[in-house]
């Protein structure tokens, strides 16, 4: 349906939707995969939370 809309890229890895949605780095590469094989092109977050890095 994106590439309909003429997308060409998908972010995936989100820190927001690991928190809300509880999205794991396991469910993150199967989304990866399949961006890939969607055709498009994926650019994957994989920052830290503030609170992550107000810890360090």
């Amino acid at each position: 349906m994106l590439k309909e809309y003429g997308c060409r890229l998908a972010i995936v890895g989100h820190s927001k939707r690991r928190l809300l949605y509880g999205e794991s780095n396991c469910s993150v590469a199967a989304r990866f995969a399949k961006v890939i094989e969607h055709g498009l092109v994926p650019i994957l977050c994989v920052g830290e939370t503030l609170e992550e890095r107000e810890m360090k």
